[in-house]
């Protein structure tokens, strides 16, 4: 708040902006994403399919899409590494 001729004016807090792609333009992000993930290796599986057409169909969000596949990214590297410690012992 600052003060001015006596009186104290809040300033606005800014709004954030609401997402105005079409469906087809973030399917077309979506698209772009999985083609980027091809490109670094990654497999595409039936389950992981799954996942992506439930991203498309706008049920979950990008940034659950992003959560599920980290979470599972953890949980692969938490297993290789269990495989690891087992060889070696």
């Amino acid at each position: 708040m600052t003060p001015y001729e006596g009186r104290y004016i809040m300033a606005r807090m800014p709004k954030s902006t609401k997402d105005t792609r079409s469906a087809a333009e973030k399917a077309r992000d979506t698209a772009g994403i999985v083609g980027s993930m091809v490109h670094e290796g990654y497999v595409p599986t039936p389950e992981t399919e799954a996942i992506h057409q439930r991203a498309e169909r706008g049920e979950i969000t990008t940034d659950e899409l992003i959560e599920i596949f980290r979470q599972r990214a953890l949980k692969i590297e938490a297993e290789q590494r269990a495989r690891k410690r087992s060889e070696r012992v």
